[in-house]
């Protein structure tokens, strides 16, 4: 599960920053913006020394809906040494803001791997309300594509069969039926 730094905003009072005074990390976490009264703007800045080693996934500038919970990830470098910085919340266009001293130590397990809660939630599409590809797939008019095979499939054929009456050599009847059977196996892997 992905480390999270809480912040609390509007707790006691509109624009209100809450965060802890210090937060060590060794992996990639989540800023988790939860706001506990009316919406605000949200900017999450980290100082030069935490930015060589963190990076924050987005813009850095958010609206945190009434009564809402955002998270912002943050990527984090590996480091051989520990790497301490700073992270700013600012809200009220920086009217208030508090800061985090975040320590990036060594560590981490390279055989990780980070999952979200966005893979628990079904993926957003485009084709929502559409039926499932099964039923989408028509049977009815070919592609350009398979029209062009098709085309180039008859003309083997036909150069075969006019050789074969042309020559009446029993190895180019041999040969005239390798070019059919070929095409007849290339038509149907493209069409099944």
């Amino acid at each position: 599960m992905t480390p999270v730094l809480l912040v609390e905003l509007n707790r006691g009072a509109l624009h209100e920053v809450e965060v802890p005074a210090e937060f060590a990390i060794g992996e990639p976490f989540s800023v988790e913006l939860r706001n506990h009264g009316e919406s605000v703007h949200v900017h999450v800045r980290a100082d030069e020394a935490l930015s060589a080693v963190a990076r924050i996934d987005t813009d850095g500038n958010l609206f945190v809906e009434r009564e809402t919970t955002q998270s912002v990830p943050v990527g984090v470098e590996r480091v051989d040494s520990p790497v301490t910085g700073t992270l700013e919340i600012s809200t009220g266009y920086g009217a208030e803001q508090r800061t985090v001293e975040v320590t990036v130590e060594p560590g981490g397990d390279d055989d990780a791997v980070d999952v979200d809660e966005t893979l628990s939630r079904p993926p957003d599409s485009d084709d929502a309300g559409s039926p499932p590809l099964s039923e989408r797939v028509s049977l009815g008019v070919p592609s350009r594509r398979s029209l062009a095979l098709l085309g180039v499939g008859a003309v083997a054929v036909a150069v075969a069969a006019a050789v074969t009456t042309a020559v009446r050599s029993p190895a180019v009847l041999v040969g005239a039926g390798v070019v059919v059977g070929a095409v007849l196996v290339a038509l149907v892997a493209v069409f099944t």
